[in-house]
């Protein structure tokens, strides 16, 4: 996944509002949301080649995000040995136990215990704590998530050198959604972005990696939670309701 728009407490305390476009070859198979675990359960789209998951949520708690980032040049590491990071998205959703406190410890852990190619890994729990963490060679760079609106593409969290990211958190300076509909409008119309001259696209169309899908997200104390799915560009391609998914 390549872009990461998070809101966490705007609309108010306790409540996460989250829309990611994936960023992926068209070759690599993958399913729409489903359980990848049932217990605890957890729901989100499955890599079908490898296994793993970009995106999953946790008995609606918890959402654990990945976006791949670009190889260092000076990164010595064989990268055949690397172990899927899909895995790492998947497996930190389910040690986690809902609050955020343990992501942390335990994401850290499966870092360490096995090699990985570079990205970031995000764990957000709905109303606790949430954190980003950035996995390479080097000693893992940890960052916690404050509330307001947070954007992560293949760069730093908030990365304002990064022309994406600049945008995106510029468009959403001073946003405050008054509800739940809003809010899914605002996200749905970043995330459809193509851009222009002055514009960076967010829905990208081209050769190599371009946008497969879509996801928004709303958690906590907004009502019921929600999990919409586009299962192509969201641009041309209708979200539809996935969030019976979310309760058992």
């Amino acid at each position: 996944m390549c872009t990461l728009i998070a809101g966490l407490d705007v609309l108010e305390p306790g409540t996460l509002v989250l829309g990611a476009n994936r960023d992926e070859s068209p070759g690599r198979p993958s399913s729409d949301p489903t359980v990848l675990r049932s217990d605890p359960r957890v729901i989100g789209g499955r890599d079908l080649k490898a296994g793993g998951t970009w995106l999953a949520t946790r008995e609606s708690r918890f959402v654990t995000a990945l976006m791949n980032r670009p190889r260092a040049p000076d990164d010595p590491r064989n990268p055949s040995t690397f172990r899927t990071r899909g895995l790492l998205c998947l497996e930190a959703a389910e040690r986690e136990d809902g609050t955020g406190a343990s992501f942390l410890a335990g994401a850290l852990d499966l870092v360490q215990s096995h090699p990985h190619g570079h990205c970031t890994l995000v764990g957000i729990a709905v109303g606790g704590e949430a954190w980003a963490i950035h996995v390479g060679h080097r000693p893992p760079v940890v960052m916690a998530l404050s509330p307001g609106w947070h954007v992560i593409t293949h760069q730093d969290l908030d990365d304002p050198d990064e022309p994406r990211t600049r945008s995106l958190m510029e468009a959403l300076r001073n946003r405050t959604p008054r509800n739940v509909g809003a809010a899914i409008e605002l996200l749905q119309s970043l995330l459809h972005r193509h851009g222009d001259e002055m514009t960076p696209a967010v829905c990208l169309h081209r050769d190599v990696f371009p946008t497969v899908s879509s996801s928004i997200l709303a958690l906590g104390a907004v009502g019921p939670p929600l999990y919409l799915h586009a299962s192509g560009p969201p641009c041309v391609t209708p979200y539809r309701d996935h969030s019976a998914l979310l309760s058992p």
